[in-house]
């Protein structure tokens, strides 16, 4: 029982992460429509950024995250106007979209690659300085709390900003028809910038603490989680970010459990197991989206 404890303590956390970079996804998939898969190339930046400024620079995890977010959101934003805006507008915009999105995941991989020198890096010790706690026979430490409080804090606040701000009602209006929403004076371009910098600042935040938490970086990271957001969007909902946000969790959960009482190689089969299961029984996820992001 202790054993199952604490392996659930470890994938609320671990989902946690998850949820917040398959979020920033989601909000992509959902403003419009597409499957930015250049987004995990943005998350393995956001661990780079964050290991060049605790690292190189010296600076503090949480004094270095909003930096992190900033250019991750930035980073996003460029490949928004480089990949996405120019070919969305032609016919079969989406499928053209993919394919230079896929583009740039390769080209910002390489980039990543050639930056880094081909070598996995690690974080500073002292880039975050984390105590032990124990709650009863569970184990935890600081860095745990500060990732989940933190994680949930983003969620709430970016699911505020969607129901009850203009803001949010520009973005729900973009996702519902583009068109509609340029006749009605929304600035798409706008609006689709400032999801992309949402994602990626999301995005960034989450590759800071996979970087911290796992202590390894390397050119491929964000590829290696893409698959788990892709089970926690599936699972929770594309679109809705307190869905992903439950989702992610399910998944984090769900791989802990496989890889605690399994092995670790079985950690991807479950998630796609369970991508599976909710495709066919269950296709929009725990969380009916679709009235919620179109609703205007």
């Amino acid at each position: 029982m202790d054993f199952l404890l604490q392996q659930t303590v470890n994938g609320i956390v671990l989902g946690s992460v998850y949820a917040l970079y398959a979020s920033g996804f989601g909000l992509v998939m959902a403003n419009l429509r597409i499957f930015h898969v250049a987004h995990a190339a943005v998350f393995t930046w956001g661990a780079i950024f964050a290991w060049e400024l605790t690292s190189r620079l010296g600076w503090s995890l949480l004094v270095a995250l909003p930096v992190v977010a900033v250019l991750a959101g930035l980073l996003n934003v460029l490949a928004y106007f480089l990949l996405i805006r120019r070919v969305l507008h032609r016919r079969g915009g989406e499928m053209a979209a993919f394919i230079s999105s896929m583009g740039g995941l390769i080209v910002l991989v390489e980039l990543a690659h050639h930056h880094l020198d081909g070598a996995v890096v690690r974080m500073n010790a002292d880039a975050f300085t984390s105590a032990p706690l124990s709650i009863g026979p569970v184990r935890i430490t600081t860095l745990h709390l500060i990732m989940v409080c933190l994680v949930l804090v983003i969620v709430a606040v970016t699911s505020w900003l969607l129901a009850r701000t203009e803001l949010g009602r520009e973005i729900r209006t973009v996702a519902f028809d583009k068109d509609t929403a340029a006749i009605l004076g929304v600035n798409v371009d706008r609006v689709s910038a400032g999801v992309f910098f949402a994602s990626g600042a999301m995005a960034g935040v989450a590759a800071s603490f996979v970087a911290i938490a796992f202590n390894v970086i390397d050119a491929g990271l964000g590829s290696t989680y893409l698959v788990i957001a892709l089970g926690a969007m599936v699972v929770g909902g594309f679109g809705s970010v307190g869905g992903m946000l439950v989702g992610g969790l399910v998944i984090g959960i769900a791989s802990t459990y496989a890889t605690g009482y399994l092995s670790s190689t079985y950690r991807d089969l479950v998630v796609f197991v369970l991508m599976l299961l909710f495709l066919a029984l269950r296709p929009e996820g725990l969380f009916r989206t679709r009235a919620e992001l179109t609703r205007v």
